[in-house]
């Protein structure tokens, strides 16, 4: 085998493989979930799908409540597009989950499905969880995955963790992601997610500087707490065991 083939492939199976962001937080695609022996090792228990909700909760349909505690994050989600089908799946998965879910958090987040309109939200209510299962159980390991491990939404919520974890600002956190999995995507400076991650830096900056009395872990933060309600209870989790019935 030539070196550049070697090389193709040894890229080509590290993106298959999840990546550690810090001692007990785990970033990979989708198979990191079937790898039975990674999660065992690594004491994986909190797995977050940062994808489409109906996804998520069909790829995660086989996990017992009992062993793990799983979340969805989609920033689309709309039960309107949901087929029957999904629409019972993802009914069972929040039923399953949203009780661990909302203990750890300490009931400011009472959805296994973390949507909202605002994105910046979002982000928060992830760090807030994260800091959540962290502070509860500082053995559990967090696995982030997406389809493929490396796209922009992924890598946003990643971007997110490094830059709360380590204090250091966009291009810094990037690069450190980069370093650990080369395979993810390139932002486009001008894209949402772009401009998401940038918001977030300035956002999280200031309220460590001016805000440090009120730490993210006593505001109290819903899934769905938006200015415009009728839209957020269209798009809200909470609205699926009555549309299925």
């Amino acid at each position: 085998m030539d070196f550049h083939n070697k090389h193709l492939l040894e890229s080509t199976v590290n993106q298959l493989q999840p990546q550690r962001l810090s001692n007990n937080v785990w970033l990979g695609p989708l198979n990191s979930v079937a790898q039975s022996e990674f999660l065992s090792q690594n004491n994986i228990k909190y797995i977050f799908g940062i994808m489409a909700s109906q996804k998520c909760a069909y790829y995660l349909k086989d996990l017992s409540p009992k062993q793990f505690c799983c979340v969805s994050i989609d920033p689309h989600f709309n039960i309107q597009k949901l087929t029957e089908d999904e629409g019972e799946c993802l009914m069972r998965f929040n039923t399953q989950f949203t009780p661990a879910v909302s203990t750890i958090s300490g009931n400011t987040i009472t959805n296994a499905v973390i949507t909202s309109l605002d994105f910046q939200k979002m982000l928060e209510d992830f760090l807030l969880l994260v800091h959540a299962i962290q502070h509860s159980d500082p053995s559990g390991g967090i696995l982030l995955f997406s389809l493929n491990g490396n796209d922009n939404l992924l890598s946003t919520f990643a971007l997110s963790y490094i830059q709360d974890a380590h204090n250091c600002d966009v291009a810094q956190s990037y690069s450190y992601l980069k370093s650990i999995r080369p395979s993810v995507k390139e932002f486009d400076e001008y894209g949402f997610f772009a401009n998401e991650v940038a918001k977030f830096h300035l956002n999280h900056k200031a309220r460590k500087q001016f805000d440090t009395s009120v730490s993210p872990m006593r505001t109290k933060r819903g899934a769905c707490d938006v200015t415009d309600h009728e839209e957020a209870e269209r798009r809200s989790p909470r609205v699926l065991k009555r549309t299925a019935q």
